[in-house]
């Protein structure tokens, strides 16, 4: 057949297209001095040490232009001693007006006046340390991963939090920041004598971004492969990184008034975290409990398969990247960390499954060499057919030239013992696999090739996976080739996977205008297609087959405007109601159907108090029609409250047989932030799909560092012509760094 490829094939065109490589820019370093003074982090540079500091300057505009000429200029210095690394940033501006959205950790910076100090301790190019504030000192610190080469979602976790100090304040014509991070914060080999460094501001005055490192204009402001040396006086010391204790305590009330069933309970538990060495990590956590203080946003879904959800919970987040980054995102994710403490119940459907202990040894072996071993134990739950398993993931990434990694990963699912209620060959699950990941030390070409198997009791025929991604990337294009197979027998119990034995192939083209004047920022237009191809046992061998057709205005103050033309065709194996809603009326199976919508979409300039994004479509579903309307609102008060009211209708009419569906999901978020440390956030969510209207609201305490207090109120009703209380619930939660 057309699209049974096999892996050789695959393997020798992946290597064909990465024989381009690119030349190498001007080095940037600065020379970082060794202080014996103490330095008060309190946003006045009154210091003597901060007088004998280098200077550096932000070279570069990354944004509207890449060029060496703009206003308002950006001096940063950098000092450190025995146990801290000290940054002073001076961000010069014409005007006092700075865009403050929150005073909350991990505020937004894309659309706010901020700057960003990227931290590259092993020089590799692959992974960061990101910590950035502003002049009121409000925190944000993130995790780069994979070079920064693709997208926010995949290179970038907002969830981690690290351990470091922040003061700022206002001067005229600029503000300051001081910033002090702990060295025991870092994980770097020990003796390092430079990190690879880079600092970017966003300023909202000249609507710009800069950079100290030139980053050219169509790569990511966080890309790795742009960056300068910070070269130490002294080489560093061995991070005497600190033992941490981190006991909880979980209190809750909760009514299920669907059961008549209520629960009081108190939970306990500890978590450990030792540092083996200054590049390893031990975590260890006891009678875990790892619900989530944040919830999901409601997503309407008009298709047969799940939807992929975050990881938030603090154990998976210290190098996460060395076990989630494998496979390819939404086709096959081999390891997927928020399937452990989830299972099914007798009729099918997702429930907690509690998690009684784990262990997680994660980090640096050596400069190129990473590792992963995480081990966790899920509870029993013989009320509904649940088994006690024990889940193993071993995780490990070898570097090879300048960048790129060759990767390994085995997972593990296994029961502890033998149920009646377990099938003999759903005993245990296991999956093996290699990938190469290639990024260049430009960033010009980047991609992926893998391959993996996986393992029951009863052996099968087609149990493997195997692909690969190239990317081509240059100032006007973009080239883009996946191609993935999947095969019918193939099982990940831990990972990710929405459909089984299918090849999937994924071309994408974008070419991008940057005009020299006037309000645009760039004009692009793309064409991406999608196919699926079912390898054996159905009518029709075409499962997928769709077309995008993109063309994009962005504007010098952020706004976009955008259309969109898709055309679909796919193949319903089984009746399916793709309303979500109407069971009685669903379209038939075995049968292929063509749907065709067209978009228009306005994002309004986030920089403004008062932000909106209007989005309509229509066209034909599913040999009907559909008529969307989405609508995002936006109210800052800054620097306390951001407020947000969010619309979804959908208008679906699937034949003359089929009644009217309408779809509604409304939600409404006032979040407001007292100070830095303190929190309360309320969100109102209603979904005609789930038939659910719900309530949470969340006040947080940051009382100590990385210590949380955490007071969360949840209720959720049906919604049929009344509101009938479903579930709710009180909870208190305490977490303690000590």
């Amino acid at each position: 057949m057309l699209f049974n490829i096999n892996f050789s094939t695959i393997t020798l065109i992946f290597l064909l297209l990465v024989t381009n490589l690119n030349s190498q820019q001007k080095k940037l370093d600065y020379h970082v001095k060794f202080s014996t003074n103490e330095i008060k982090i309190d946003g006045i540079d009154d210091e003597n040490s901060w007088k004998m500091a280098n200077k550096m300057y932000a070279n570069w505009q990354h944004f509207p232009n890449e060029t060496d000429e703009f206003n308002n200029p950006t001096e940063v210095r950098i000092l450190f001693d025995d146990k801290n690394i000290y940054l002073l940033c001076k961000s010069f501006s014409k005007s006092k007006d700075y865009v403050i959205p929150s005073l909350k950790w991990d505020f937004s910076g894309a659309a706010s006046d901020k700057v960003n100090f990227l931290f590259d301790t092993f020089s590799d190019g692959n992974n960061a340390y990101m910590f950035g504030s502003n002049m009121l000192g409000v925190k944000s610190d993130i995790l780069v991963s994979n070079g920064g080469v693709g997208t926010s979602r995949s290179d970038i976790n907002k969830s981690w939090n690290g351990n470091f100090d922040v003061e700022g304040k206002v001067y005229e014509g600029y503000y300051l920041i001081e910033m002090k991070i702990p060295l025991s914060t870092f994980n770097y080999p020990e003796n390092s004598k430079f990190w690879r460094f880079n600092f970017f501001r966003f300023d909202t005055e000249e609507s710009q971004r800069t950079t100290w490192a030139r980053i050219p204009q169509e790569f990511n402001d966080y890309n790795l492969a742009f960056m300068g040396e910070i070269i130490f006086e002294k080489p560093l010391n061995k991070s005497k990184g600190k033992t941490w204790l981190i006991p909880f305590i979980n209190g809750f009330i909760d009514k299920d008034f669907a059961e008549n069933r209520s629960v009081n309970n108190l939970k306990n538990g500890l978590d450990i975290r030792v540092p083996l060495k200054s590049e390893l990590n031990l975590d260890v956590t006891f009678n875990s409990d790892f619900s989530q203080a944040e919830i999901d946003n409601e997503i309407v879904n008009f298709t047969r398969f799940e939807f992929k959800m975050p990881e938030k919970r603090q154990f998976f987040l210290e190098n996460n990247d060395i076990y989630t980054n494998f496979g390819e995102d939404l086709m096959m994710n081999p390891f997927f960390s928020r399937r452990i403490g989830l299972a099914r119940n007798v009729d099918g459907d997702l429930i907690e499954n509690k998690i009684l202990s784990g262990v997680r040894v994660s980090g640096k072996i050596n400069n190129n060499l990473k590792l992963g071993f995480l081990n966790m134990l899920t509870d029993e739950d013989l009320s509904n057919n649940i088994p006690m398993n024990l889940n193993s993931v071993i995780s490990l990434h070898q570097r090879v030239f300048k960048r790129s990694l060759v990767k390994f990963l085995f997972v593990n699912r296994q029961n502890t013992q033998d149920y009646e209620f377990v099938d003999y060959e759903d005993q245990f699950n296991r999956v093996a696999g290699l990938e190469y990941d290639l990024i260049t030390e430009k960033n010009k070409w980047n991609g992926r090739a893998y391959f993996y198997k996986s393992f029951e009791n009863v052996s099968k025929d087609d149990n493997t996976s195997a692909g690969f991604t190239i990317n081509r990337i240059s100032r006007n294009h973009r080239l883009r080739i996946n191609y993935h197979y999947l095969g019918d027998d193939f099982r990940s119990d831990l990972g990710f996977m929405r459909r089984k034995g299918v090849s999937k192939l994924k071309p994408h083209y974008q070419y991008t205008i940057y005009p020299n004047s006037g309000r645009l920022n760039s004009i692009s237009f793309r064409y991406q297609h999608v196919f699926y191809y079912k390898h054996k046992d159905q009518i029709e061998n075409i499962h997928y087959n769709t077309s995008w057709l993109f063309s994009t205005i962005r504007f010098k103050n952020q706004s976009s405007f955008g259309l969109k033309y898709i055309n679909r065709t796919e193949y319903i194996p089984y009746d399916f109601d793709p309303t979500g809603v109407d069971e009685l009326n669903k379209i038939d199976g075995e049968k292929t159907y063509y749907s065709e919508f067209f978009e228009a979409q306005y994002s309004s300039d986030p920089s403004n108090d008062f932000i909106y994004e209007l989005s309509g479509e229509t066209g034909k579903f599913f040999g009907g029609r559909i008529v969307s309307l989405r609508n995002e609102v936006y109210l800052r008060i800054q620097p306390k409250l951001v407020s947000s009211l969010k619309l979804k209708y959908d208008k679906i009419k699937l034949g003359l047989n089929y009644p009217t569906t309408n779809i509604l999901l409304a939600s409404s978020k006032f979040d407001f932030t007292f100070t830095k440390t303190l929190y309360w956030a309320t969100i109102f969510q209603y979904g005609s799909q789930s038939e659910n209207f719900g309530i949470n609201s969340r006040l947080q305490w940051r009382f100590k560092g990385l210590s949380n207090l955490y007071i969360i109120y949840n209720d959720n009703y049906l919604v049929q012509n009344e509101l009938i209380p479903r579930q709710r619930g009180l909870n208190l939660k305490l977490v303690h760094w000590f």
